[in-house]
C-alpha cells in the first residue's frame, strides 16, 4: 500500500509523463530526438550519443522563480537548451547552463554533443542548499570512527543504523521505492562478506556498497540462492566509513541482512557441471517488478507496467506492434477500486473488443483472449473507468494465450514439478539448462481446475522451439521430442490453451540423448547475478569485485519474451574496455571471457542494439578441474 508521500510522488510521476506525451519540441534541421527521460534535483543522469545529429530530452518539474543549473560531464564539447513545455526557449548554453524559472510547469533539457560519447547530467537548485549536504550529529560510541558519516549517504536511501563485524539484522520495506542505508566501519585490506534475504512478503533482495568517497565498490541481486543478494572476499581498500544500501525492488516485506569482515581471503569452492541427479534450486515465485508506463511508449510483450487514471473521463493508450496471423492476449488488473474498460483498436482505428472484470470472468481482470490479428501494425490499447472511475491498474499484452508470466526457477530433469495458473491470461516459466544437441520431451499435466495446458519450450534468444497442447491426450500437453540447438539456459513456459482456463498441473522433463561433452566444463564461482531490464538508447552500469588473474565469463540473456539483443562490455577499474560481447552462442545474447588485470572494482556495462527489454546478467569465476 502507497504510504501519503508514496501517493504523492506517484501522482507527480504520472502527471509529468502525460505532460510529456503532449509537448512539441523545436524542430532542428538533420538531427534525430530521442525518447524523452526524467530527472530529478540534485540527481544525475547517465546517457549515450550515437552522433553529433542526435538529442536527448530530459524533463522534470519546477516552480516560478527557481533558480537551477544543468551540467554535463563527458569527453568534448555539449550543448544545452531549457525549454516550457510549449517549446519555448529558456535558455542555450555551452555547458554549463543557468536560469530562473518563469512560470509552474514541467520543463525541458535538451542534450547535444559535438561528437558521439558517453555523458553525465547533473540538475540541481542554485537557490537553496542540497539537503544531502546535511549531516547527523553521531550517536555516542565506543568504536573509533575514522571519519563523520559521509554527507553522500543520504542520496541512497534512509539510514537505518551503524552495524559491526558479526551483526545480522532485521529490516522490513513497508512502501514501494524505500531503500535503506547502513554503515560499518573498516580497515584497509579486510575482505567483506554480506548477505541479504528476504524473510517475509515478496521482497527481492538487492544490495550495494560503497566506498567513504561515496564512489560504488561492488553490488549484486542474486548470487545468493533464492533471489538472496550475496557479496563474498570484496577487499577494503581504505580505513574509513563505508556504506550499505539495502533494496527490496519496490516489494513490500522483512528481510534479514548479515554482515563479516575477515583478515584472511575465504576459499570458495568452485562448482561444476551438475549431473542430472542434482537437486534443483527453486528461486522464489515472484511477480514481475512493474516500471511506470511511458506514454506512447509501445508495449513489450508479456512485460506488464503500471498506469493510472487521475481524473473522471481520461484515458491511457498504449500501442502494441502486431504481425498479421499472431495471437495476442492483453490484460488490465485494476485497483480495488477502479472500474476498468479496456478496448482494442486495429490499424485502421476500428474498435475490434471491449473488455471490463465483469465481462472476462480473469479474476477481477479486464482480458481480451488469445485474438488473431487480422492485418500488420499498430493495435492501440485505451484504459479508461467506466462510471467516470478513477484509480491505479497494471496493463500487459503477450503473443500467445498469455499476457503475463511468472517466473517459477530453476528445474533438473526426472522431478515432477507442481504449477498453478491463477487467473486467465497468465502463465509460468521454469528454466531448463542444456547442451547443444541434447534433445528433451517434457510434459503437463492437469491437476484440479479448467486448465487446458500448452507447453512451449523457448530457446535461449526467445526463439519457440517446440510447442504442444494435447498430445499427451486428456488435456496435457507433451512435447514428445526436441532438439536444443545451442548450449545455454531454455524456458518451458507454460499458459492455458486461448488463455480460457485456470488451475493446477504438474511438470517433469527428461533427457532423450545428451552427447558427450568435447572438454571439460570449468568449474564456476558466482560473482555478479542481476535481473533487469534496459531502456533504449541507455547504457546501465553493473559493479562486482575480484582479484588479479582471475578469469571471468560475462554473460547476458534476454529473458523469454523480451525483444532485447544486448551488447555488453567489462571496464577495468580505470575505465578502459576490457572485453565486449554482442553474438556469441549462435544468438544475439553476448557471452565473452576476460582475465582480470588487477584487484578492484569492474564495471559490466550492458545497453540494447536499437531494443529494450528484460535480461539476466551474469559474471562468474572460471576455475579448471
Amino acid at each position: 500500500m502507497l504510504t501519503g508521500d508514496g501517493r504523492l510522488r506517484r501522482y507527480i510521476i504520472v502527471l509529468m509523463l502525460l505532460l510529456a506525451g503532449c509537448q512539441t519540441l523545436s524542430p532542428t534541421v538533420n538531427t534525430s530526438t530521442l525518447p524523452n527521460r526524467l530527472i530529478n534535483f540534485w540527481e544525475s543522469a547517465s546517457g549515450h550519443l550515437n552522433s553529433p545529429d542526435e538529442i536527448q530530452p530530459f524533463q522534470f518539474a519546477a516552480r516560478t522563480g527557481d533558480g537551477i543549473s544543468a551540467h554535463v560531464l563527458g569527453t568534448g564539447t555539449f550543448r544545452l537548451t531549457l525549454q516550457t513545455a510549449d517549446g519555448t526557449v529558456v535558455a542555450q548554453s555551452a555547458n554549463p547552463l543557468e536560469a530562473a524559472l518563469p512560470a509552474d510547469g514541467t520543463y525541458t533539457l535538451l542534450v547535444q554533443a559535438a561528437a558521439a560519447g558517453d555523458y553525465e547530467l547533473s540538475l540541481i537548485y542554485t537557490d537553496r542548499p542540497n539537503p544531502a549536504d546535511y549531516t547527523p550529529t553521531p550517536a555516542p560510541t565506543e568504536i573509533v570512527t575514522p571519519s563523520a558519516t559521509p554527507p553522500y549517504y543520504a542520496r541512497f536511501g534512509t539510514f537505518v543504523d551503524e552495524l559491526s563485524s558479526g551483526q545480522t539484522v532485521d529490516g522490513t520495506f513497508d512502501a514501494p521505492e524505500v531503500q535503506h542505508v547502513y554503515t560499518f566501519t573498516a580497515q584497509a585490506g579486510q575482505y567483506l562478506g554480506l548477505y541479504m534475504e528476504r524473510v517475509s512478503g515478496t521482497v527481492d533482495p538487492v544490495v550495494h556498497v560503497y566506498l567513504p568517497t561515496g564512489d560504488e565498490l561492488a553490488s549484486d541481486d542474486n548470487s545468493g540462492g533464492n533471489r538472496a543478494a550475496l557479496l563474498r572476499n570484496v577487499q577494503l581498500p581504505v580505513d574509513g566509513l563505508y556504506s550499505i544500501q539495502a533494496w527490496g525492488r519496490g516489494f513490500a516485506g522483512n528481510y534479514r541482512l548479515a554482515l563479516n569482515l575477515v583478515s584472511e581471503f575465504i576459499v570458495v569452492t568452485p562448482q561444476f557441471q551438475p549431473t542430472a541427479t542434482a537437486t534443483p534450486r527453486v528461486e522464489e515465485v515472484l511477480e514481475p517488478t512493474l516500471a511506470p508506463a511511458v506514454v506512447g511508449e509501445a508495449l513489450v510483450d508479456h512485460v506488464p507496467v503500471l498506469g493510472v487514471i487521475e481524473r473522471k473521463g481520461d484515458f491511457d493508450r498504449y500501442p502494441i506492434t502486431v504481425t498479421q496471423g499472431q495471437l495476442i492476449t492483453v490484460g488490465v488488473r485494476p485497483d480495488t477500486n477502479f472500474r476498468a474498460k479496456l478496448e482494442l483498436f486495429d490499424p485502421e482505428g476500428l474498435l475490434i473488443m471491449t473488455a471490463t472484470p465483469a465481462t472476462s470472468n480473469a479474476g477481477g481482470d479486464a482480458l481480451i483472449p488469445a485474438l488473431m490479428a487480422a492485418q500488420s501494425g499498430t493495435y492501440v490499447a485505451f484504459v479508461t473507468g467506466e462510471a467516470n472511475s478513477t484509480g491505479g491498474y497494471s496493463i500487459a499484452y503477450g503473443v500467445g494465450f498469455s499476457h503475463s508470466e511468472t517466473r517459477r526457477g530453476e528445474t533438473v530433469p526426472d522431478q515432477i514439478y507442481d504449477g498453478n495458473i491463477q487467473r486467465r491470461g497468465l502463465s509460468e516459466v521454469w528454466t531448463v539448462d542444456l547442451n547443444r544437441n541434447d534433445v528433451i520431451s517434457a510434459a503437463a499435466s492437469i491437476g484440479q481446475g479448467n486448465l487446458d495446458p500448452v507447453l512451449e519450450l523457448i530457446a535461449p534468444d526467445g526463439a519457440l522451439v517446440a510447442m504442444d497442447d494435447n498430445g499427451g491426450g486428456n488435456r496435457d500437453a507433451q512435447i514428445a521430442s526436441a532438439l536444443a540447438p545451442v548450449a545455454g539456459r531454455y524456458h518451458l513456459r507454460v499458459s492455458s490453451a486461448n488463455a480460457s482456463g485456470q488451475g493446477a498441473y504438474t511438470l517433469v522433463w527428461r533427457i532423450i540423448s545428451r552427447p558427450p561433452t568435447a572438454t571439460p566444463v570449468p568449474g564456476r564461482v558466482l560473482l555478479l547475478s542481476y535481473d533487469d531490464s534496459v531502456p533504449a538508447n541507455t547504457y546501465q552500469y553493473y559493479t562486482f569485485y575480484a582479484q588479479a588473474g582471475t578469469q571471468v565469463e560475462v554473460h547476458v540473456m534476454a529473458q523469454p519474451g523480451s525483444s532485447l539483443d544486448a551488447v555488453a562490455a567489462l571496464l577495468a577499474p580505470d575505465g578502459s574496455v576490457l572485453g565486449q560481447g554482442d553474438d556469441e552462442d549462435n544468438n544475439i545474447n553476448p557471452r565473452f571471457y576476460v582475465p582480470l588485470p588487477v584487484d578492484g572494482t569492474y564495471r559490466v556495462r550492458v545497453n540494447g542494439y536499437l531494443t529494450s527489454g528484460a535480461f539476466t546478467l551474469t559474471v562468474n569465476a572460471l576455475y579448471k578441474r
